[in-house]
């Protein structure tokens, strides 16, 4: 687990200890803003550990996803190349063979979309998610979405750019080789059947990909607002609840020194380093 993710639930459980020491107070603790009460208290600690969960629920079917998709697409260059070798030993043409060569580099490779075609994506992505350009996001908290959260959303999409490219490119060297009549071998796996599997096989992949990871974003969106949405997260909860207790029996008082150690950090930025406050 991650330092941030750790965070976040060491947040969630620091939450919970101060409903027993505001409780302790008794009928002293008597606020009238009705979300520090006790039973609005209770209620956010309900959402906060069931927000834990839902993470939890929904991150292993995504990363399940992630896994079985990187496994089949690891194998792709290797599979390639001996495609595009079965192509130059079956007599085929030197046009078609150069033609083929050309394909099986752009499914090889690395980065197959240019690199400022890729930030252009990444810019118009975020903002349709945020109506926030990345360059200022950067310096803004955006309480509709974790910072992390938001950062993961922009990898998915821009790391979705590359398999789709992948996937697109696989189906049209696929595509030439149906159509150039002395690619028939023998190998099995070589045949263009086998090919259209492997293609549909990768659609399958990826499309579980982008179904899991929804959820899973969905999830960690919800957990970050009830932790740090301005005025109604935990975070700023536990601050209004330590300024009524130190108003009730004052900053030096034993009472206000039972809770005033209780920390939340907030996650403010695109970082996993949390800024206590």
């Amino acid at each position: 687990m991650s330092s941030t993710e750790t965070g976040h639930a060491r947040n969630v459980a620091n939450f919970g200890k101060v409903i027993p020491a505001v409780q302790s107070y008794g009928t002293l603790y008597t606020p009238s803003a009705n979300e520090i009460k006790v039973p609005a208290l209770q209620a956010q600690k309900t959402n906060l550990d069931n927000s834990l969960t839902l993470v939890r629920d929904t991150s292993n079917p995504y990363k399940n996803a992630m896994n079985a998709r990187k496994e089949t697409f690891n194998k792709l260059s290797k599979y390639t190349t001996r495609i595009l070798k079965a192509l130059k030993g079956c007599g085929a043409t030197k046009k078609e063979i150069t033609d083929g060569s050309g394909m099986e580099k752009k499914i090889q490779g690395t980065r197959i979309t240019p690199k400022h075609a890729l930030d252009a994506f990444i810019h118009s992505t975020h903002k349709t998610l945020t109506g926030t350009p990345v360059t200022e996001a950067l310096e803004v908290t955006d309480n509709s979405t974790s910072p992390d959260t938001l950062q993961e959303i922009l990898d998915h999409s821009a790391s979705q750019m590359s398999f789709d490219n992948r996937i697109e490119n696989f189906k049209k060297f696929i595509s030439f080789l149906s159509g150039t009549t002395k690619y028939n071998p023998n190998e099995t796996d070589l045949k263009i059947s086998a090919l259209n599997t492997h293609a549909a096989n990768m659609v399958t992949l990826n499309d579980t990909v982008n179904s899991t990871f929804v959820p899973w974003a969905n999830a960690r969106i919800q957990r970050y607002k009830y932790l740090y949405a301005d005025a109604t997260g935990a975070h700023d909860i536990v601050l209004q609840v330590k300024s009524y207790v130190a108003s009730v029996f004052g900053a030096t008082s034993p009472e206000y020194k039972l809770i005033s150690k209780i920390s939340i950090k907030k996650f403010t930025k695109h970082t996993r380093k949390p800024k206590k406050k």
